[in-house]
């Protein structure tokens, strides 16, 4: 289940930016990442959405880090360069929710309740939002490691949801969710049950 690690230190933010960058390799190289883009379909465009979760990342080590001297001045710019991001790829995703290796495929609205927690190597298409019933309730969701959450889903309230989940398009979640499962609907219906492993 879902124990969303705090990067607290260089090793780890190294450890969390590596499993993030599995798929974004393109990236990650200075000849690839000028040819994706000059020629790339601007549907398929990464580099945005990369350097979103690098600054991500960052953000979260320096708001993990002691409060003084350069570590605040890192907090700044980077909580800065995460905001203009944000508004240039619609995603709002508060530092300390999500765990390594999360993969954004296309730009598009994506919000996240602050008090959200999501495991290992999830998956979000545009148009994701997670978030509390009422402002008074303000718990949102637990999200288990291997969650493949696609476009438009809605997850509301303090729900959990299991490991190796496929969450298909435009499904609405207000209730608990097992692991190794396939759902879809609204409201979500078990389409079929796994025996287990990487939905990824």
């Amino acid at each position: 289940m879902a124990t969303t690690d705090k990067i607290h230190s260089k090793a780890m933010l190294k450890e969390f930016l590596r499993a993030d960058s599995k798929n974004y390799q393109k990236q990650l190289h200075l000849l690839s990442r000028w040819k994706e883009r000059i020629a790339t379909n601007p549907m398929s465009d990464q580099h945005c959405i990369w350097q979103y979760i690098v600054a991500l990342r960052h953000l979260e080590y320096y708001k993990n880090a002691p409060q003084k001297g350069w570590y605040l001045i890192g907090h700044v710019y980077w909580a800065w360069r995460l905001r203009r991001l944000s508004y240039k790829t619609g995603f709002q995703i508060p530092p300390n929710t999500c765990g390594k290796g999360l993969t954004i495929w296309h730009w598009g609205s994506i919000v996240i309740n602050p008090k959200t927690h999501i495991g290992e190597n999830c998956t979000l298409y545009p148009g994701v939002l997670i978030g509390h019933k009422t402002p008074e309730e303000g718990k949102s969701a637990t999200i288990g490691n291997n969650v493949f959450i696609a476009a438009g889903t809605k997850i509301i309230g303090d729900v959990t949801i299991g490991d190796n989940v496929t969450i298909g398009v435009n499904t609405v979640i207000v209730k608990d969710v097992p692991s190794n499962v396939v759902i879809a609907g609204n409201p979500y219906k078990i389409i079929r049950r796994l025996e287990g492993g990487n939905n990824r």
